[in-house]
C-alpha cells in the first residue's frame, strides 16, 4: 500500500517538474514576463490535467481489461419478460423461408427480347456500342445500350387521344421510351395469362405492382395508374385488378420490394391471385446523358469506370403454390426471401477490393433454405462492365463456388444492357429463372450494379425438390 502512494506522489511530483522545467524555460527564451492569470494555467492547471488525465485513461483501460463478474444462472430456460418472444423468434425464422413461385418473365432490353436472347448475349461478349445520335460536351459519341424498333409515334398518339394528363409529362424522351418499352411486355405477359386461363378456366385476381423509376414526379401517378389501367387485361375483369405504384430508385431496392411481396403473399395468401411485378426505365436521350455527364456518373473515353446508359422494362409473374397448381404452370422457379445488405463504403472508395459482404449473404441464404453450396450450379448478376463490381462478385462467390467457371457460370446481365435501375435487376432474377428451367439446379441470383447496396436470392426448380417441402409456400 505504501509503495503505491510513494510512486503516485513520486510520479505526481515528476510530471510537475517537469512541465515548469518546459514552461519556465519557454517563458525565458522568448523574454516573456507571465501575468498571474498564465501562471495559474501552466504551473497550476496543465500540470493537475496531466496528472488527472493520466490516471482516468488508467482506470478506463483496467475496467476494460476485467473478466464480467459472473451472473448465476437459476435455470437452463431463457427467461423473456415478453411471454411472446419465443413465438415471434420462431415466426421470424419460419417467415425467412417463405418463397414464391415465378411461373413466368418477361423482358426486353439491348440485350435481347427473351432472357434466352439476353443470356445467349452473354455467352457471345455483346457490348454496348457507341449511339452517334448522343454525343457527350466534347462531342464524341456516348456508348449506350438501346432498344431498337420503338414505336414512339403510337405511344404518343395513344396519350395524345385517352390520357391528355400525361402529355406534358410524356413529351419528356426518357419517359415516352419507358412506357413504349413497358407497353411492349405487359402485352406478352396479359397474353400469357389469357392462355393459363384458356387451359384453366375460371375467375382470377391480378395484383400488379409497378416500380416506377425514383425521378419521376409523384403529381403524374395518377395519370399514369389511369394508363396503366387501359392496358388489355383480358381476360381479368376490372374488379379484380389491383394497381399499385411504388418509386425504387435502385436495384436493390426493386429487390427489396420483390421481398417484400413475398412475404404479403405467405402472410396473407390468396388462393386465386396472381401478382405481377412490373419496371421499365430509360436513359438513352440527350437530356439524361446531359445530366449523368454533370453527376460525373457517365462512362466516356476518358472515365471507363462509369456507368453506360441503358432501358429496359421487366414483368415478372409470381404465384402461391396453390394458384400455380390451379394453372399448372409447369415452367416455374421457386424464389426464395431475398438477402439484402449494404457496404460498409462505396466499393470505388480507395483500397482492396473486398466480397465479404456478398460472401456473407450468400452463406445465410443457403443456410436458411437449406441447399448445399455444389448443389448452386450458376449465379446471374446485374454487374456491368465495371471492373470493381466484377472483382468483388468474383470474390463474394469464389470462396463459397469453388466449383464455378468465373466465365460460363457467373453471368453479369449488365455488361450487354448497360445500366437501368430498377429494371436491371428483375432482368437478372428472369435471366436466373431461365437458368433454372435449362439446368434444372438452383441459381443464385445476385444485385451488386449499386455502389453500395447489395441484395441476393436463390431460384430453384420446383422439381425434383430441393428440400423436404420446397413447393409449399
Amino acid at each position: 500500500m505504501q509503495s503505491t502512494v510513494f510512486k503516485v506522489l513520486g510520479g505526481s511530483l515528476l510530471t510537475v517538474a517537469i512541465v515548469w522545467a518546459l514552461v519556465l524555460a519557454w517563458w525565458q527564451s522568448n523574454d516573456h514576463q507571465p501575468e498571474r492569470l498564465e501562471l495559474i494555467l501552466y504551473l497550476g492547471a496543465l500540470p493537475l490535467a496531466l496528472i488527472g488525465g493520466y490516471w482516468l485513461l488508467r482506470g478506463f483501460i483496467e475496467h476494460l481489461a476485467n473478466d464480467p463478474k459472473g451472473v448465476p444462472v437459476t435455470s437452463t430456460l431463457h427467461v423473456d419478460d415478453d411471454p411472446l418472444a419465443g413465438r415471434h423468434a420462431k415466426t421470424a425464422a419460419a417467415e425467412r423461408r417463405f418463397a414464391l413461385h415465378l411461373i413466368d418473365a418477361f423482358v426486353t432490353s439491348a440485350g435481347g427480347k427473351s432472357a434466352d436472347e439476353i443470356l445467349a448475349a452473354i455467352a457471345s461478349g455483346k457490348r454496348p456500342e457507341p449511339n452517334s445520335r448522343l454525343v457527350d460536351r466534347d462531342g464524341f459519341p456516348v456508348f449506350a445500350a438501346q432498344v431498337g424498333e420503338l414505336d414512339l409515334a403510337a405511344m404518343m398518339d395513344e396519350v395524345l387521344e385517352n390520357h391528355v394528363g400525361l402529355t406534358r409529362f410524356v413529351e419528356q424522351s426518357d419517359v415516352l421510351r419507358a412506357l413504349a418499352l413497358l407497353d411492349a411486355v405487359l402485352e406478352q405477359a396479359c397474353a400469357s395469362i389469357a392462355t393459363l386461363l384458356e387451359r384453366h378456366p375460371g375467375r382470377i385476381g391480378l395484383q400488379v405492382i409497378w416500380l416506377i423509376p425514383a425521378g419521376w414526379e409523384r403529381a403524374n401517378f395518377p395519370e399514369l395508374r389511369a394508363w396503366l389501367r387501359t392496358r388489355d387485361w383480358a381476360p381479368v375483369a376490372e374488379a379484380d385488378l389491383d394497381i399499385s405504384l411504388i418509386p425504387a430508385v435502385s436495384d436493390a431496392e426493386a429487390m427489396r420490394q420483390l421481398d417484400e411481396v413475398i412475404l404479403e403473399a405467405n402472410r396473407n395468401p390468396a388462393d386465386n391471385d396472381l401478382i405481377m411485378l412490373a419496371a421499365a426505365a430509360s436513359a438513352v436521350d440527350p437530356q439524361s446523358i446531359e445530366s449523368w455527364e454533370a453527376g460525373n456518373i457517365l462512362f466516356t473515353a476518358r472515365h471507363q469506370d462509369r456507368l453506360i446508359p441503358g432501358e429496359g422494362a421487366a414483368v415478372l409473374l409470381l404465384a402461391t403454390e396453390k394458384t400455380r397448381e390451379r394453372l399448372d404452370a409447369t415452367d416455374s422457379a421457386i424464389i426464395s426471401r431475398v438477402s439484402l445488405g449494404i457496404r460498409d463504403k462505396s466499393v470505388h472508395a480507395a483500397g482492396r477490393i473486398g466480397g465479404s459482404l456478398i460472401e456473407q449473404l450468400v452463406t445465410g441464404l443457403l443456410d436458411i433454405r437449406g441447399i448445399a453450396a455444389s448443389k448452386v450450379m450458376a449465379a446471374v448478376s446485374d454487374v456491368d462492365h465495371r471492373a470493381r463490381h466484377l472483382t468483388e462478385m468474383l470474390e463474394g462467390l469464389g470462396a463459397t463456388f469453388p466449383h464455378f467457371d468465373p466465365i460460363e457460370d457467373c453471368l453479369p446481365t449488365g455488361t450487354v444492357n448497360g445500366a437501368l435501375a430498377p429494371v436491371g435487376s428483375l432482368i437478372a432474377l428472369a435471366c436466373a429463372r431461365e437458368k433454372v428451367l435449362a439446368v434444372d439446379a438452383p441459381v443464385l441470383c445476385l444485385s451488386n450494379q449499386h455502389d453500395r447496396e447489395r441484395a441476393v436470392l436463390l431460384a430453384m426448380p420446383c422439381s425434383p425438390p430441393v428440400d423436404p417441402e420446397p413447393c409449399s409456400i
